[in-house]
């Protein structure tokens, strides 16, 4: 059977009555040929026809029992007997089939999304941290993984999974009468429209700073598809201090459902909360919180912000929010530091930009022995290697380049190109083995050195020639220190 019609409910019908899978109506449906089940029908939203070709191959084999596309195809090209639905206006209209899943359900969670170039996990996580310790139910899907917090489940590829995992996870939390659900929103998801059809409450833009070139190509079409987050949401609480982001003009033309955060000592009525870095507070309006019981340096503080922002727009109490951020734990390979007894101090985090290297830099700010082991991703954003190294070489006494998801880029090629970034390269070393840069860091470490691990936080896996191998660094760090503590 070959149907074309553009009428959404006609399609609707198709996926009812060709799916054999018989459950609620968004689980009769896959974008995603990779992980599409037996008895689904498949979409295929991808524009590159031959992708889309590919793709529809991939998901007959994995079990389809029939797909959706928006190019004509011959028999003889798809080799199946399988119904299928051509549909031409398919990228703009078939999100609204998740809409009809979303309207059986009464409950109404306030959902949250957020995005920004650093500080993403971060925030969703350390939100969900103090919206449960206010005992509200929080359902979150982020890059470390997604069900109700602190239990969270499937850790998906991306950072932001294909709507329709995106979907499963969020009628979950609906039909279980979750208060808030969080998701993290990539660039790349946005514009791929992941989380297009919903309707977000808030909007949270860390920051907005150069990164993801290689799919972008330009800042401007890198913060557009940030800034998409802005027109699926009432009310967006934004970063001041972002140039990039207060500069947009689209930001500026709804600026009065827009509320600001800031560490700078900027005066405007709309920032809403700011940081005061001599006096350690976090002032939100006319109110103050003292910062007693965490360390400042453990935390991004934008992320403590947002927290204190949305809490506020939620109409909790000083005395609550206050509760809350000092309440607050650390985030692990988040700016963990591990102690050790006479290695000195080792911090771990996920920094990965030219902006979290300067960010954690300055948070650790020490007059004593740095050395800082980093490397640069294999087949991304090229332009970074040479700033990352000058950054590194600026605030380290010395350094270890070694190996971070080299993916299908020689190491040599990329490790070569950072060291080109050193002043003087007798205060590097290149290390291929991750696991040997961090052992070597280790035994040449001393009570006086401040040890900085950087770019894999608490990921478990190091990508080589595409395929991910089993590595974790503060697990690895963990073993050695009981090791030689022992």
């Amino acid at each position: 059977m070959l149907v074309t019609d553009n009428n959404l409910i006609h399609l609707e019908k198709f996926i009812i009555s060709n799916s054999k899978r018989t459950i609620k109506f968004n689980d009769r449906f896959c974008i995603d040929s990779r992980i599409i089940k037996s008895g689904q029908i498949f979409i295929s939203v991808d524009s590159d026809i031959s992708k889309n070709l590919k793709n529809i191959k991939n998901a007959i084999i994995n079990g389809a029992s029939g797909f959706v596309t928006q190019y004509i195809y011959k028999r003889k090209d798809l080799k199946t007997s399988l119904p299928f639905f051509i549909h031409k206006d398919l990228n703009n209209t078939f999100y609204k089939l998740f809409e009809v899943d979303l309207r059986c359900y009464k409950h109404k969670a306030k959902t949250i999304g957020i995005t920004g170039t650093n500080g993403k996990t971060s925030s969703v996580l350390l939100l969900a941290q103090s919206l449960t310790h206010l005992k509200k139910k929080v359902g979150v899907i982020t890059s470390e993984g997604s069900g109700l917090y602190p239990v969270l489940d499937r850790k998906d590829e991306y950072t932001t999974p294909p709507i329709n995992v995106i979907y499963d996870y969020y009628t979950k939390f609906i039909s279980k009468k979750y208060d808030y659900i969080i998701i993290e929103c990539s660039s790349q998801g946005l514009h791929q429209g992941r989380v297009k059809g919903l309707s977000f409450d808030y909007a949270c833009i860390t920051n907005i700073y150069s990164d993801h070139l290689d799919y972008h190509k330009t800042i401007k079409n890198y913060a557009e598809s940030k800034l998409l987050l802005l027109k699926q949401s009432k009310i967006a609480i934004l970063n001041y201090d972002s140039s990039l982001l207060m500069k947009n003009n689209f930001v500026k033309d709804r600026d009065k459902e827009n509320f600001y955060f800031s560490i700078s000592r900027h005066v405007n009525k709309k920032i809403l909360t700011k940081y005061d870095e001599d006096k350690k507070n976090i002032y939100i309006n006319n109110d103050s919180i003292r910062l007693n019981k965490i360390k400042k340096n453990h935390f991004n503080i934008y992320s403590l912000l947002i927290i204190c922002s949305l809490l506020k727009l939620e109409n909790y109490s000083i005395k609550l929010i206050n509760s809350c951020i000092n309440s607050l734990s650390g985030l692990p390979g988040r700016r963990q530091v591990i102690e050790t007894k006479n290695k000195g101090t080792f911090i771990v985090d996920y920094a990965h930009t030219i902006q979290s290297y300067r960010d954690i830099y300055k948070a650790f700010k020490s007059n004593k022995y740095i050395t800082t082991l980093f490397g640069c991703g294999g087949n991304r954003d090229k332009s970074k290697r040479v700033a990352t190294a000058k950054i590194v070489d600026s605030n380290s006494s010395f350094s270890i380049i070694t190996e971070d998801n080299s993916r299908k880029e020689k190491f040599s090629t990329i490790a070569n190109k950072i060291s080109s970034g050193f002043n003087d390269k007798k205060r590097c070393i290149i290390i291929k083995s991750r696991k040997e840069a961090i052992k070597y860091q280790f035994i040449n470490s001393s009570n006086k050195h401040i040890n900085f691990i950087l770019g894999k936080g608490n990921e478990n896996y190091l990508i080589k020639n595409n395929s991910k191998v089993k590595h974790n660094d503060i697990i690895y760090l963990n073993n050695l220190i009981n090791k030689h503590e022992s």
